[in-house]
């Protein structure tokens, strides 16, 4: 009761210990980004990461924000690291090969990067099959 009196003057709280988890940051920053406010997002991206450096849904959804920018160098520093993090992840290995097509360069990889991401999404997912019929195309031309 003494705290609730103590605090009942105090014109604010402050919070000194963060009680959102790396995935709930995450979450957070997946609806400021579904809202448009990609400032928000990032920042809840990287508070995710700094509870738990190596949680790779974060990571991609960095390259993500980083490739909508047009940032393709940082996107794919975001996709690699989140690829040694979780070597398997469809996400990070489309959209690495989707960077790397648009950054026209090491095509080859793109279209190892882009089966593998077919292959693991399966049937459920048709974005992958389309990046690696891009790259297939790009790899032509």
């Amino acid at each position: 009761m003494a705290l609730v009196m103590a605090l009942a003057g105090c014109s604010r709280l402050v919070v000194l210990h963060d009680a959102l988890s790396a995935a709930e940051h995450n979450d957070l920053g997946v609806a400021y980004e579904v809202a448009g406010d990609t400032v928000a997002a990032g920042r809840e991206y990287r508070r995710a990461l700094r509870r738990e450096p190596r949680f790779a849904r974060a990571m991609v959804n960095l390259g993500n924000l980083e490739a909508r920018r047009g940032r393709w160098a940082a996107a794919e520093r975001r996709f690699r690291s989140a690829l040694r993090e979780a070597p398997a992840d469809p996400d990070a290995l489309n959209n690495l090969a989707v960077v790397l097509l648009r950054a026209n360069r090491r095509l080859e990889e793109a279209e190892r990067l882009a089966r593998s991401a077919a292959m693991m999404a399966g049937e459920r997912d048709s974005i992958p099959r389309a990046t690696l019929v891009e790259v297939q195309a790009a790899r032509r031309r």
